[in-house]
């Protein structure tokens, strides 16, 4: 179960890094709509969880539409990047978004996430 304070906080980040990821491709993914998917797998991604839940996988699916679109990887990239970024989170605590797809048994691909990840060479 998610601590109430970890989901204020993660209201929070939401609502400060939203429209914060812009392209001019329409299908890129926007950061409200990325946060809005993985805030359910927060526990699983920070707190330790041995699975994730059902609605973070369930969100990671729905990333599916962006994963694949153009500049849709670098775009979930920087907006996890800057998330981290703003809840003074060390990135690497992040690193466990790229195994999610594997761990919900979907055929997605998510990019990695760490504190050497250039986004911009992220394909």
């Amino acid at each position: 179960m998610m601590h109430p304070i970890t989901k204020i906080v993660a209201v929070v980040i939401i609502s400060m890094v939203s429209g914060a990821a812009t392209g001019a491709d329409p299908q890129s993914p926007y950061c409200d709509i990325i946060l809005d998917h993985l805030n359910p797998c927060l526990p699983y991604i920070l707190q330790g969880e041995v699975n994730p839940a059902k609605v973070c996988c369930d969100g990671v699916l729905g990333l599916t539409q962006y994963t694949n679109a153009k500049g849709g990887q670098q775009d979930i990239c920087d907006c996890v990047k800057a998330a981290a970024i703003l809840m003074g989170a060390p990135v690497d605590n992040f690193s466990k978004i790229s195994s999610l797809p594997k761990t919900c048994g979907l055929s997605v691909t998510l990019p990695p996430i760490s504190s050497g990840t250039d986004c911009s060479q992220v394909k």
